[in-house]
Formats: C-alpha cells, sequence, structure tokens
C-alpha cells in the first residue's frame, strides 16, 4: 500500500547522485535500520498482508452487531478486543513508512502524501477510539472507524486515477454547489413565507380528539380554499407529516424539504399537502419550478461538469499515449536504422572476404550434394506415397472426417441450423407460467432434456471440427460451453435434489446476438463493444469505489443508527441492525428510491424534529446523496459519455471508409463500360430513388440543429430535384418558412410548381393548380393554419372526459366540425398543387403529409359516427393534431428530427436491453412463478386458512380495532409469466417499487404459499445484480447514447464550416452585441457627481451586498411558533432594511436620473420592483391580514432581494450569464415536451377519465389531486410520472382489477364499474416513461452539457463566458454608448482585462502593439474605432480565425472569413455594410486606414530610438565624446511626439530584445518605411537634417495624418 509513494528501489546509485536526507533527523539511508523497513515497505508481501489486515478488519467492522441503549453482546466484545491488534498491525505499518521515507520536513517524506496523511489520520482516530474513554467526543470517534476501508484507495493505482479525476472537478463544481445552495435557501425562504404553519392543522374526530389515518393531513383552518374537514371533524393541531419533519416551519427543515424535493423522491406528497392546507393555486406553480429549475437543470450541472473533466482527462491520457507511441517508434527507427547499418557492414566485410576464395568449387560441390540429398528424399516421399495409397491409414481417414466436419461447421446451413434450434429453446423455455397442466409441465421438461442433448452434441461436433484450442478462441464458443454445463448442473439439481428451476438454460438465447452478425448493426455493435472496452478499466474502478463506499456509508450507518429503529408500530424492513440489512439500506439509497422514508425513521429514532440530534443525523443522508447520487453515479454517467463518443467518432471514421469504397466503386464502374450519357443519368436516377430509404436512414447531410437556423447544402438544389421531392422532405418541406419566402419575394422569385399532371388532369400550368399552389405558399397560410391547431388543442383540452353528452362537449363539437372543414380544404388544396401519391413529390410521399390525412380521415369519421366508444377512439386519434405544428416549425422540426436519429442508432443497444430484461424475466419465472400469494391476514399462509374475518388495527390503537374480511390475493408485480415478469423487471429498472419486489421475492416461500419473513434472502442478489446491469450500465449507456447522439446530430449542419461551435459562439456574440450605457454627470463639481462617484465606488457596493447578505439571515430566522416580540422585532428589522434599501434607490434616482436609472440595466429595475413590493408587503401585512392570499404573495418580494447576490462575484456573475444563454437552447426542447404530454394528457383522459378516487383504500394512488378528470390534472399526473415518483403504482391502479368506478352516474345500458380501467395503461405508462424519463427529459442533459462545458474548459482558450467583461470594461471608457473611443484607450483598455482575452496590467507595450497590429481595426477619420469591430479583432486574434500571414494577405483573407461567416450565419448577407466594418478589404480606389499602421509605424520609430541609443552609448564609451550628429534632433523630438501618437505611452522595453530585432531589420530599411508615403520614398533623413525635415513624423497633424497613414505596415 505504502510502496505507491516511494520510488522504485534502485540497485546502483548513480555518481554525483546527492544523498537522500535523514529520516526523523537521524537515521540516513546507510543506517541498517532503515534499510531494513525501506525494504519492508517495498516488498511486496508486506503490501499483500496490509490488503489482507484491512480486508479482516472490514470483515470485523461487518460482524459487529449493534443493540439497542447501547447494550453489547459477546461477539461484540471480542471484536472490540480484535480492535486493538488491527490497530497494531496499521502502527508497525505507519511506523516503518515513516522510518523508511521520513516523516514531512523533506521532499517525499510521509506526510507529503495526501494518501499517507489519510492512513495516517485513520490510525490515530482508531488508536483515540479504542482507548477506555467516556467522554462524548471519544465515543463519536468510533464511528470514524469506519473510514479504514478508504486504505484500499492508498494501496490501489487504479482508484486513485479516478478519485484524482473526480477531485480535479472539485473547483468547478464548487461553483455549482454555490448556486445549489442558494437556490435551496431561495426556495426553502420563499416556502416559508406560503407554508409556515401551514402544515400543523389536521382533521380529528370531534368525539374522540384523534386524528384517523386517512385524515392525516394538512386542513385549512380558514375553509375557503384547501381541504375542509367532513361532518363531524374539526381542523385542530397536529404536530406536522412524517412527526413534523416534512415541514417549512424553520429553515432548518425547509431547507431539508426542498432538497428532498429536487431529488425527486416525495415531492408529489409534500406539493399535495400543500394542496390541502392553502388551496390549488400556488402549490403546483411553486414545486413544480422547483423540479424543473433545481433538479432537470441545476443538479445536472454536475453531470455536465464530471462529463467535460473526464473529456479533459481522456485528452490528456490520449496525448500521453500518442507520445509514448511516438517515442517507441523513433527509437524503433533509430534501433533499425543502426541494425541494416550493421548488417550491411557486414555483408560489406563477408562480401570482401568471398572475392578472396574461390566461388566455382563452393558452387560446385553445393549443388552436387544438393542433388544427391533431393534425390534421396523424393525416392523416399514416391515409397511412402506408394504404400499410404495402397493401405490408407486411420490417421489419414481422421484427418479427412475432421476437415469435412469443419467445413460443416463453418458452413451457413449449420449456423441458421443452430439459430433456428437456438430459437425455438428460447421459445420453449419462455412458455412457463403459472398454472401450466402438469403433463405439459413434463413435456416441456423433455424438451428441454432434448435441446440440452442436441446443444451438448452440436459442442462436441463443433469441438472436433475446430480442435480444443481453436474451440476455445471464439468467445461465443467459451459461451456456449458454460451455459450447456449451467444447464446440466441446473437439471442435475432438479432431478436429484428436487430443487427450484432456476432456467438458467436462457442465457443461451444471448446466441442469438449472432444474429447481429448478418446485419448492418454488427459493426456498430462492435464499435460499441470497443469504445465501452476502453472505458472498461474506469468503469470497474468506479465500481469497486462505489462499492468502496457503500461499505463505509453502511458501517457508519450501523454505528448512527444500529438497533435505534424499534418503533411502536414495528421494526421497519429497511434498518442498519446487521451489515446485510445496512448494506441494502444504502443501496436502496444510492437507487435513490424511498430515501426519504429511510431519513424520517432515523431522525424519529434518535428523538425527532424537535431534538438536534435528528437535525444532525440529517446530515448524514444529505453527504450521502450528495457524494454518492450526484457524484459518483454521476461519474458512471460521465465515463459512458466519453466513451460514447469515441463509438461515434469510430462510427464516423467506418462511414467515410464505406463512402470511399462505394466512389471507388463508382470510378471502377464508369471506367469499364462506355455507356451512353443518357443511360448513365437514367440510371443513377434509377439508384437514387431505388437507395433513397438507406440514404435517408444514414445521410449525414442532414441539417439539423437547434441553434441557427441554417439551411442545408439541399437548398441549392432546384425545387423540381428528385432529391427535393421524395425522402428529404421530411427536413426541408415544400412549405418554405417565413424568411425564405420574404427574401423570394424581395428578389421576385416564387417557389416553382412540381413538374408533374397532378390526378392526371391538372397540369402545371392548370390554372386551378396554380391558383391552390398560390394560396399554400402564401406567407401567413401556415400560420393560419397553426392557429387552428392551436384552437384544436384548447377544445380537446376543455372537453369533459366523464360525460361525452354534457353541454360543454356539445359545444365543442360543432366547433370541431369547424376546424374539420378546414383541415378537409387544407388537405385538397395540397393535393391538387402536389398531386396524390404516384409521382415523386406528391403529397403522400411526405411523411408529415401522410400523418395530415390520416388526422383529417379520423376527423371526417368522428363527424360521421356517433357512438360513444368510436368517439372515444376518435378523441385519442385527434390528439396527434397537434403534431402537425412540427413540420411548421422549423426549429422544433430539428430538434424532433434529432430526437428521432439519436433513436434509429440505438435500436441495437435497445435490442440488448430488452433480451437482457428476457433473461431475467425467464430466470425470474423459473424461480418464482406462484409464489407472491398474500393473505390480508398475515398470520394465515395457505388459501384455505385465509377465510373468514379478522381484528385490523388502522392505527395501532386497540380501542379502535375493525372486524374485516380475510381475502387471498396475489401482488400486481409478480413473475407468474414472463409477460408479467418483464413488466415487473421494467418498472423495477426505473428505480420504482423495487425494493417492494426484493422484500416480495425474499418473503416468497413456495408455491401456492403465503410469504414467510426473510424466507429467502439470497433472492436480493437476483435483483441487486439486474439493477447493476440494467439500471446501472444498460439504461446510462442508453440515456448517453442519447445525449452523444443528439449532439452529434446537432453540430451536422455546421460540417461545411471551418469554424467550431466556440468560435462561431464568440463571432456570433461579437456581431449582436451592443455597448453598455454607463452614466457619468458632465459637471464634476456638482453634487450629482459627488454622488455618482459615491454609489459607483467598490466599497458602496460592498455594503449593500452586506446588507442584502444581513436581509437574507433576517428571512431565515422566523419559525413556527415564534412569540409576538419575536415577530415584531423581525418586522422592525425588515421596515429598517426597507429604508435602507430606499435611501439606496433615492441616491442612486439622484446621481444618475431617473431615465438614466432605469435605461442603466436591468437590476436597477429590479430593485425597483421589489422596492415597492417590500412597501406593498408592509401595507397588506398591516392592514390586509385577513387576506391570506394575497399576504403570502407579498411576501415573496423580500426573498426576491437574494436574487441579487448573483451578480456579486465573477465567478457567479459568469454562471448566471451561461446559465441565460443556455436558457435560450430549451424553448424548443421544452415546446417538444410540453407537446409529448399534451398528447399523451389527452389520451389519458379519454382512457381513465372515468376512474374516481376511492378514500378507503389506503394505497390507492388514485385520489383528488392525482387523476385524469381534467386537462390540468392530467399534466400534473403525467410530470409526476415523468420524475419517475411512484408511476408504476398508478398504472397498477388504472386497471380493471384495482380502478375504481363511481357507478352512481352509470346509466343502465353502461358498465361503467368494468370498462373504467384499462389495461392499456401498462403499455401506456411504459411508453410515456421510455418517451419521456429516457429521450425527452435528457434533452435538458444535452442542453447544460453543451452550455456550461466553459466550466472544465481549458481557461486558457476565449470564451463565450469572456466576453462579458469586454463590454462592460468598454463603458468605462464609452460611458454613453456611443460606440466609438479613441484607439490609444484600447490597449488600456486590453490592460484592464486579464488573459486570454486581454493583455493583463503587467503588460509591456512592445506586446500591445503587437497585438493592436494583428486585430488591425478600420480606423476612423476622428482617431477612433467601433465597438463592434474592436471586439471582434479581438475575437479573431484570441482564437486565430483566418488570421492573414502577410500584410498582402489581408484583404484576401478579410474576403474569406466575410464568404464564411455568411454562409455560417445566413442573416449576415442582409447586414453588408456591418461586415464591411468589421472585415474591411482595400479596393482600388481607396484604401482603408487601419490601427496597424500607426502601431507598426510607433514599433519601428521605438526600435530606431533604441537603437540609436544603444549606438550613442557605445559611441560615448568608446570616443567619450557627445554625439553631435543630426540624429540627436529625433532624441529630442521622441517626447512630443510619443505625446501627439501614442498618448503617453511608456515605450521602455527590454534592450536586448531590441537589438535581437534591429538586427533582423537594417536601418536603413526602416528608415525608409518609415518615411514613406504611399509606397513612395521619402527624403534622406541625414545626421544634420532639419526640423522642417522631422515635421513629416507628426502623424497627428489633421491635414497631414491621412496621407501619412496610406503607406503599407511593414511585416513586422
Amino acid at each position: 500500500m505504502g510502496c505507491l509513494c516511494t520510488k522504485p528501489p534502485q540497485t546502483e546509485q548513480p555518481e554525483g547522485e546527492k544523498q537522500r536526507p535523514p529520516a526523523l533527523c537521524c537515521l540516513y539511508e546507510s543506517n541498517p535500520i532503515r534499510k531494513l523497513c525501506i525494504y519492508i515497505a517495498r516488498s511486496r508481501p508486506f503490501e499483500t498482508f496490509i490488503y489482507l489486515a484491512i480486508f479482516a478488519n472490514c470483515v470485523s467492522l461487518a460482524m459487529y452487531k449493534p443493540m439497542p441503549k447501547g447494550d453489547v453482546d459477546e461477539t461484540s466484545s471480542v471484536l472490540d478486543t480484535l480492535e486493538m491488534f488491527f490497530i497494531g498491525i496499521f502502527w508497525v505499518e505507519s511506523i516503518v513508512k515513516i522510518v523508511a521515507q521520513g516523516f514531512m520536513c523533506h521532499h517525499g517524506s510521509y506526510l507529503r502524501s495526501f494518501w499517507n496523511v489519510l492512513d495516517f489520520f485513520i490510525v490515530i482516530v482508531g488508536t483515540l477510539s479504542v482507548m477506555k474513554l467516556e467522554t462524548g467526543g471519544i465515543k463519536a470517534l468510533r464511528a470514524l472507524r469506519v473510514l479504514r476501508p478508504l486504505k484500499f484507495i492508498a494501496g490501489c493505482r487504479p482508484l486513485q486515477v479516478v478519485m484524482n479525476s473526480i477531485l480535479m472537478a472539485v473547483i468547478p463544481l464548487m461553483n455549482v454547489a454555490v448556486l445549489i445552495i442558494f437556490f435551496i435557501i431561495f426556495c426553502a425562504i420563499m416556502g416559508m413565507e406560503l407554508f409556515r404553519g401551514e402544515f400543523n392543522h389536521a382533521c380529528a374526530d370531534m368525539h374522540t380528539g384523534k386524528i384517523p389515518d386517512i385524515y392525516k393531513h394538512p386542513c385549512d383552518q380558514s375553509q375557503k380554499m384547501g381541504f375542509s374537514c367532513p361532518e363531524s371533524y374539526n381542523c385542530v393541531n397536529w404536530i406536522g407529516p412524517n412527526e413534523g419533519i416534512t415541514t417549512f416551519n424553520h429553515i432548518g427543515l425547509a431547507s431539508l424539504t426542498v432538497f428532498q424535493i429536487i431529488t425527486l423522491e416525495g415531492w408529489t406528497d409534500i406539493m399535495y399537502w400543500s394542496n390541502d392546507a392553502i388551496g390549488r393555486t400556488l402549490p403546483p406553480l411553486f414545486y413544480i419550478n422547483i423540479v424543473i429549475w433545481g433538479a432537470f437543470f441545476m443538479l445536472n450541472l454536475v453531470l455536465g461538469v464530471l462529463a467535460g473533466e473526464f473529456s479533459k482527462q481522456r485528452e490528456k491520457i490520449e496525448a500521453r499515449k500518442e507520445y509514448l507511441r511516438k517515442k517507441r517508434n523513433d527509437d524503433y527507427v533509430k534501433e533499425l536504422d543502426g541494425y541494416m547499418q550493421w548488417v550491411k557492414e557486414g555483408e560489406r566485410i563477408k562480401t570482401n572476404d568471398n572475392d578472396m576464395q574461390n566461388p566455382k568449387r563452393l558452387e560446385d560441390g553445393i549443388s552436387h550434394s544438393d542433388y544427391e540429398v533431393g534425390s534421396m528424399i523424393s525416392g523416399h516421399h514416391k515409397c511412402s506415397r506408394f504404400w499410404h495409397g495402397l493401405f490408407p491409414s486411420m490417421r489419414e481417414r481422421h484427418i479427412r472426417l475432421r476437415e469435412y466436419v469443419g467445413k460443416i461447421v463453418k458452413s451457413k446451413s449449420m449456423y441458421w441450423a443452430v439459430m433456428f434450434l437456438v430459437t425455438m429453446n428460447t421459445i420453449s423455455v419462455s412458455l412457463k407460467w403459472y398454472g401450466m397442466p402438469k403433463e405439459m409441465n413434463s413435456k416441456m421438461k423433455i424438451v428441454e432434456f432434448v435441446f440440452t442433448f442436441i446443444f451438448i452434441v452440436e459442442m462436441i461436433i463443433r469441438m472436433y471440427g475446430l480442435g480444443i484450442e481453436n474451440y476455445f478462441k471464439s468467445k461465443f464458443n467459451t459461451f456456449d460451453f458454460i451455459v450447456i454445463f449451467a444447464s446440466l448442473f441446473e437439471q442435475f439439481y432438479v432431478y436429484f435434489f428436487e430443487g427450484t428451476d432456476m432456467g438458467l438454460t436462457v442465457f443461451r438465447c444471448l446466441r442469438l446476438l449472432r444474429l447481429f452478425k448478418v446485419t448492418r448493426y454488427w459493426t456498430s455493435l462492435r464499435n460499441l463493444a470497443h469504445a465501452l472496452l476502453n472505458s472498461l478499466k474506469s468503469i470497474v474502478s468506479l465500481l469497486f469505489l462505489l462499492f468502496l463506499f457503500l461499505l463505509i456509508f453502511a458501517l457508519l450507518g450501523m454505528q448512527l443508527f444500529g438497533g435505534h429503529f424499534v418503533f411502536a408500530e414495528q421494526v421497519p424492513r429497511v434498518n442498519f441492525d446487521s451489515f446485510m440489512n445496512a448494506l441494502l439500506a444504502v443501496f436502496q439509497m444510492l437507487t435513490g428510491e424511498d430515501w426519504n422514508v429511510i431519513m424520517y425513521n432515523a431522525i424519529k429514532a434518535l428523538g425527532g424534529a424537535t431534538n438536534y440530534k435528528g437535525g444532525i443525523c440529517s446530515i448524514y443522508f444529505i453527504v450521502f446523496m450528495v457524494i454518492m447520487n450526484y457524484t459518483l453515479l454521476n461519474v458512471f454517467l460521465a465515463i459512458a459519455v466519453d466513451g460514447l463518443a469515441d463509438f461515434e467518432m469510430m462510427n464516423d471514421a467506418e462511414k467515410e471508409d464505406e463512402k470511399k469504397e462505394e466512389e471507388e466503386k463508382e470510378r471502377r464502374f464508369k471506367e469499364l463500360g462506355n455507356l451512353d450519357i443518357d443511360q448513365d443519368n437514367a440510371s443513377v436516377d434509377k439508384l437514387r430513388s431505388i437507395n433513397y430509404k438507406k440514404e435517408y436512414d444514414d445521410d449525414d447531410q442532414l441539417s439539423i440543429s437547434i441553434d441557427s437556423d441554417i439551411e442545408s447544402g439541399e437548398d441549392d438544389k432546384p425545387e423540381y430535384h428528385p432529391d427535393n421531392w421524395i425522402g428529404p422532405r421530411s427536413s426541408q418541406s415544400w412549405r418554405s418558412n417565413s424568411s425564405t419566402r420574404r427574401s423570394n419575394q424581395k428578389q421576385g422569385t416564387t417557389t416553382p410548381i412540381v413538374p408533374f399532371t397532378s390526378f392526371f388532369i391538372f397540369s402545371p400550368t392548370n390554372p386551378l393548380r396554380r391558383f391552390c399552389h398560390w394560396i399554400v405558399k402564401l406567407r401567413h397560410f401556415d400560420n393560419f393554419i397553426l392557429f387552428i391547431i392551436l384552437l384544436s388543442c384548447i377544445m380537446q383540452m376543455l372537453q369533459n372526459p366523464k360525460d361525452l353528452e354534457s353541454d360543454n362537449n356539445r359545444f365543442i363539437e360543432y366547433l370541431e366540425y369547424g376546424v374539420t372543414v378546414i383541415f378537409c380544404l387544407e388537405m385538397i388544396l395540397r393535393v391538387i398543387d402536389l398531386g396524390f401519391v404516384i409521382h415523386p413529390g406528391s403529397y403522400l410521399r411526405d411523411p408529415w403529409n401522410v400523418l395530415d390525412a390520416v388526422v383529417v380521415l379520423v376527423s371526417i369519421l368522428r363527424v360521421a359516427v356517433k357512438a360513444p366508444t368510436v368517439k372515444r377512439l376518435t378523441n385519442v386519434m385527434l390528439s396527434m393534431r397537434s403534431l402537425k405544428s412540427i413540420n411548421r416549425i422549423k426549429k422544433l422540426k430539428n430538434v424532433c428530427l434529432c430526437l428521432i436519429k439519436s433513436v434509429g442508432s440505438i435500436l441495437n443497444l435497445l435490442l440488448i436491453a430488452i433480451l437482457l430484461t428476457f433473461m431475467f424475466s425467464v430466470m425470474g419465472v423459473h424461480m418464482l412463478e406462484g409464489k407472491f400469494f398474500y393473505c390480508t391476514d398475515s398470520s394465515k399462509k395457505t388459501e384455505e386458512e385465509c377465510k373468514g374475518q379478522y381484528f385490523s388495527f388502522p392505527s395501532n390503537d386497540a380501542e379502535h380495532r375493525k372486524v374485516e374480511e380475510r381475502t387471498w390475493d396475489q401482488h400486481f408485480f409478480r413473475f407468474d409469466n414472463v409477460q408479467l415478469a418483464m413488466l415487473t423487471l421494467f418498472t423495477v429498472a426505473t428505480f420504482e417499487g423495487w425494493p417492494d419486489v426484493m422484500t416480495n421475492m425474499m418473503d416468497a416461500s413456495k408455491k401456492d404459499l403465503g410469504p414467510i419473513e426473510n424466507y429467502n434472502p439470497g433472492m436480493s442478489i437476483y435483483i441487486v445484480v439486474y439493477l447493476i446491469v440494467m439500471s446501472f450500465f444498460m439504461i446510462n449507456i442508453f440515456v448517453g447514447f442519447v445525449i452523444v447522439t443528439f449532439q452529434e446530430k446537432g453540430e451536422k449542419d455546421n460540417e461545411g464550416t471551418m469554424l467550431d461551435r466556440n468560435k462561431r459562439s464568440c463571432i456570433e456574440f461579437s456581431l449582436k452585441v451592443k455597448p453598455q450605457n454607463k452614466y457619468i454627470p458632465n459637471n464634476e463639481d456638482g453634487v450629482r457627481y459627488k454622488l455618482w462617484q459615491i454609489v459607483s465606488s467598490s466599497f458602496y457596493t460592498n455594503l449593500i451586498m452586506f446588507i442584502i447578505f444581513i436581509n437574507t439571515i433576517q428571512l431565515m430566522m422566523p419559525y413556527h411558533g415564534m412569540s409576538t416580540s419575536y415577530a415584531t422585532a423581525l418586522e422592525n428589522i425588515n421596515s429598517i432594511l426597507v429604508a435602507i434599501f430606499t435611501i439606496d434607490i433615492i441616491l442612486k434616482l439622484a446621481a444618475y436620473g431617473v431615465k438614466q436609472y432605469f435605461l442603466g440595466g436591468s437590476w436597477n429595475v429590479f430593485d425597483f420592483v421589489v422596492l415597492v413590493g417590500s412597501f406593498v408587503d408592509i401595507l397588506v401585512s398591516s392592514y390586509y391580514k385577513k387576506n391570506f392570499m394575497m399576504t403570502r404573495l407579498v411576501k415573496m418580494f423580500r426573498a426576491a432581494r437574494l436574487i441579487k447576490l448573483l451578480n456579486y462575484g465573477g465567478e457567479m456573475r459568469t454562471l448566471l450569464f451561461v446559465f441565460l444563454k443556455a436558457l435560450k437552447s430549451l424553448p424548443h426542447v421544452m415546446f417538444l415536451v410540453m407537446l409529448t404530454f399534451y398528447i399523451y394528457a389527452i389520451i389519458g383522459m379519454q382512457v381513465f377519465g372515468k376512474v374516481e378516487p376511492d378514500e378507503n383504500q389506503p394505497d390507492y394512488t388514485i385520489t383528488r389531486h392525482n387523476n385524469f378528470h381534467s386537462f390540468i390534472n392530467a399534466m400534473i399526473l403525467l410530470f409526476r410520472c415523468s420524475t419517475g415518483e411512484a408511476w408504476h403504482a398508478i398504472m397498477r391502479d388504472l386497471t380493471p382489477g384495482r380502478a375504481y368506478c363511481d357507478t352512481s352516474q352509470a346509466t343502465a345500458n353502461s358498465k361503467d364499474e368494468e370498462t373504467c380501467g384499462s389495461y392499456f395503461s401498462e403499455m401506456y405508462f411504459c411508453s410515456f416513461v421510455i418517451t419521456s424519463q429516457f429521450l425527452v427529459v435528457n434533452l435538458f442533459v444535452s442542453v447544460i452539457i453543451d452550455n456550461f462545458d466553459y466550466l472544465t474548459r481549458d481557461m486558457s482558450i476565449v470564451g463565450l463566458h469572456h466576453l462579458n467583461k469586454f463590454v462592460r470594461k468598454w463603458a468605462d471608457f464609452d460611458p454613453k454608448a456611443t460606440g466609438r473611443i479613441k484607439h490609444e484607450d484600447v490597449i488600456k483598455l486590453l490592460k484592464r482585462i486579464s488573459p486570454p482575452l486581454g493583455l493583463g496590467k503587467k503588460c509591456p507595450d512592445r506586446v500591445a502593439y503587437m497585438r493592436m497590429i494583428g486585430m488591425n481595426m478600420p480606423l476612423l477619420q476622428d482617431g477612433t474605432v467601433e465597438f463592434t469591430a474592436t471586439l471582434f479583432a479581438l475575437v479573431r486574434t484570441s482564437l486565430d480565425i483566418h488570421m492573414p500571414t502577410g500584410i498582402n494577405a489581408v484583404s484576401d483573407r478579410n474576403r474569406e472569413l466575410r464568404q464564411e461567416i455568411m454562409n455560417t450565419f445566413p442573416v449576415m448577407r442582409h447586414r453588408p455594410k456591418l461586415l464591411e466594418r468589421v472585415l474591411p478589404v482595400d479596393e482600388p480606389d481607396k484604401e482603408v486606414e487601419t490601427v496597424a499602421k500607426i502601431y507598426a509605424t510607433l514599433m519601428i520609430q521605438k526600435f530606431y530610438r533604441h537603437l540609436q541609443k544603444k549606438r550613442e552609448e557605445e559611441f560615448q564609451k568608446s570616443q567619450q565624446q557627445p554625439l553631435v550628429a543630426g540624429l540627436r534632433i529625433v532624441h529630442e523630438l521622441s517626447k512630443p511626439l510619443k505625446r501627439q501618437i501614442s498618448g503617453e505611452l511608456d515605450l521602455e522595453s527590454d534592450d536586448d530584445e531590441v537589438n535581437n530585432i534591429a538586427r533582423k531589420a537594417p536601418v536603413p530599411n526602416i528608415m525608409k518605411t518609415f518615411f514613406s508615403v504611399r509606397g513612395k520614398p521619402s527624403p534622406r533623413l541625414t545626421s544634420r537634417s532639419s526640423n522642417k525635415d522631422i515635421e513629416l513624423c507628426d502623424l497627428n497633424n489633421s491635414e497631414q495624418s491621412p496621407n501619412m497613414l496610406n503607406g503599407r505596415v511593414p511585416d513586422v
């Protein structure tokens, strides 16, 4: 373990190497004791012994059994004694390493390694924990013994690599953590203002005063908006839900409740309690916003950071591997060159030696001997061949037979025969179900024996034909061998020991994966396996690290909560009383399922919410969720995303190779044939039409983007081109967007009609067809259709699903007639315009038009048929009408196509997931069929006993017992057949309800018997393995596929450009952003200017932020039940703070003025609105206390002031900036989410709208809050399911066996009780969960990873988050936002901005001049530069975007960049003047003035002056006489020249650098260039030049400067 921190042993010490410092200041390396310690520390047996000691110590900790009230049994006392032995071992290890390495003073010593520090700390803590001290602190240290498994990390290098990668992401994670904590506190304060004390009322019986179980939820005391108690019940005080834990009574419980909400566990119960407390208006908005912004957005920032960090680590590793590979190749080349030289030298020497001998004699001797030997061998072979032909041996027959069998084994017939047998065997295994006749069961066993025998024979034949060595080279053959022997073992176990059939033969169906070989998915599957194998090392290390932390938290849970989960009702099944129970408990918390219930039990066990111990123990659960769920599990997904990026790269590379092969085949085909050109064209067109489907599926040139309106490359094709008529209509419709039509109308062109006859009668020149085409192509036609679609959607929302014949539904039906007529007319117009289906480009050739046609036909059917069943069916179908909007909104269409293509690329992975689920379900059926029965009376175990009546105690109260009938029933999620088993396992894979399923499996005893607690605890392994394989592995890969594929498809639209994503974003920002207005009073002596100085100072800003922080503390101080004086004091503090903020705004209004204050920024407007809200809050709190809703709403203005804290600090400001930028990418994603929810909500209303709540069933999930009775309720229910909140229970309760129907409203002829539930709920909810949880919601993650990659990006690269600082600093030089500043101010501006965008404060002027020359912005007549041009030039130079290599290439590169920008951003084609300003191009009759010419001149002057100064110093040293040459005049005039040109810039620089540059540029050329005007040489400057000649250098002269600046800038 410790040897990893030391250097490897060296046998020989090189000469000159310094001796290491002594250990402990006295033990040198020559000391025998230290030599022995070094040898022991570096020895392998010692390291192995320490590993075994750590493992044994972990086992001893796991064997410890905590007991109530601190009791200790005999085993625990023995383990405490054994603890001292382990402490001694670890002390010996530490002492040996300290002696070997030194303690801490010198480099490489023991405590200089982080992992050794961790070791030493654990040893010290363990020592203190075993001391016989009774202080509370030492007792608490005993719990820290559980950190000892972390010593494994110190000794395992792969674990250290994963941990180091996580630790490297800590710094960017801290910014995210601060944002999340701020969000939690903000929502907690708002929750306190809304719900403080509202959860502490419940309905109690007037007579007994007790609260029954069905009424243990909040009630509304005011009896206005919330839940009203029924008769004989009063709304009385109550401790609150979950023993008062889930409340907003003070900031601690409120923050814990908000944290629980953003973990998406139990949040709907809290929302329903809030509905009961204050009504249904505010709570859904409050909680849904917390879930969206907290759970879907902010918590996924952690994933974005970790994915970026692992991507960086992978790039570093790949770069390191590439470097090592090149180094090995270079070494190999050097060695090979040396070897070849040695060989050549040897050949030369040998040639010289052979020339000295007689070669003829030697050749004759060799040839003669060879002839004799050859003749002897040939004679022997002839004799052998004769006898072998006469009497063929058995060995030859064996060889021939083996070759023949090998050919059979490798034949396609054998392959398909085996595939057929495997398929039949899979079907036979899956036919097992509960209730199968015994005769059929016996026959199925015989069939299984037959299949096993056949596969054994097949295995023997393969071994014989291929050979045993070659047989086991194939992984599939090895897998077959294992499965066959497992099947034999299973059948032997079942037959001789009457054991349970485990269904192990189902693993044979994995052989069906061989079918992928004959499909095009085999390459993709192979690449996927290769990419995952590349990440396998990190995944295995992460899994081991995950298990290590689970072990630590399980042991810590045993120390904290062991023996405490003892309640009056019963001991919960999930507890920490033993190691296995604790491990299952933390594993359940890892999945996030009901982790809050475990926390509630822990808090109640340690004293409840009112005891400080209960509050402290919640830290254990919060830390667990943060470390395990939101760090380590996200690391797993980050590794999957990073590995799948390699998969996409390999697929793209193979596609490129396939394209090259196809192009090569086409080229060879054209070379071979001399076909006619017309025939070639006809064949190509025919091939295009035949291969269209393949091109549509695998088309990489399809333009898909959600960030821009860029058209694909197919826009350049004419509209009558066949490629535009057929498939690509899905991505590029005939109905072009409004911007394209406007541009066409400006150019006087229109979209041509399809050049085919429509319906064989309407030619392209037919007036009716031209009229229809004109209407369809009108600018507002699509907008009108979108409006009708919206109207249709609203009508479906307003329908009453309970009563189809209601007046409301009849009125909507009449409106539906008009909508149907409009859609019919639209379809007729488009069919006449495009044709129906026969020719290319016709109506039904477009999939979106097919959808339109289906919807129209369904609408006509709905109008024609009046049956209720048909009405409901057509209403379900008409929900698809909203999909018509996708084809008319381009960005939404691009998002949808991205999603479809991402699904299409992961079909092979989906098939593997289904196959794995099928295998586990077959195993479950074989092991658990018929074992999930139970009796409502838990004491009865058989159906015969489960009869009669029994007493039940609802509230564990003996006085209020009930008499109920015993019923014998089955659990809904069971393993009676393959279909139910797959449904059960699917719900388990989504982490919903799996603890209940696992508990039922562990209690399952025998077939047709009731459960026995912990009858078979080993069944937990089955469910845990399935969760690891499916949920942690397959589903994470599935989600990673969606993310990576969505990102890859989103980048396809930019394949034709040379600009990457970062460059495009920066260029777009620089061209669109405007300068900010920063008000500065004109009169510096006035009062306004003094006030402006005060309010603009950093001290004043920090003071206001400190007061806001004080306000935050004040808002966190209220609690439920506070005294009147305490509440009055808080109100007074609030009034004082409001007064301070009022003074702040008054001062700012006086300093800026009213107009400038509100135009100065959005934060000023925000401050004013919050202040007005604070005054309204004070007024309402004083005079309108009875109006509850108004009072609570205005109090939220207090919490709104906290938002301003986000503007404080550079990192938080940058995070907020990128956060707001990411919101711009979300609208179309959210629109697609809402569209999905809308369709499912309408379907749910029509199918499940009649299912009623049933308050008498406690586990019934269809309640007054959770139902399909209205569109709003259906949307909230679906949003709940998308978060995974008990969706399986809702699905279960909507099936016919569970659904409750209200028969009071049923008619005589209807069977509502039988038809209100439907088995359609299984397909409905499973498809919704797959669509929402795995696909649509993960689009949020894609957006986050796309926009927040800057958190882990190399900060030396300019990104979008850097540019906002330039805008703020520009306002210091241009407060009025004119967009212009002096060119000399640009250098000052860049020095105020830190690199990589700016130059920094200590940047020398020489570097600043070079940067200005590179930027080369256009210079205006007044010596100023523009804001946009400066920012664009800064971005261009920082990112090296089409930078010119010489002065003559400036115009050419600017033209190229112009064209690139117009291709990337088509909107820039309409803004040519902007491109002219930022990218000037010299014309023959006009030359552009730029700042590069000024600063190049300044640099030349500067270099020349320093050169002359150097020469003057040398001359003075040599001659010791003053230099009186005419050049001194230049030196004397340097100061005024400097002031006029550069504005008092410091011209000092390094003399050596100047001399080096001066040596490269001769003085005459520099002078000639400096004094040239438009390329013409100026008069020669002599040593006696007059002042008149020097006046040519006055570049600031307004009359001469234009001529002076037109000269070409030298290439410095």
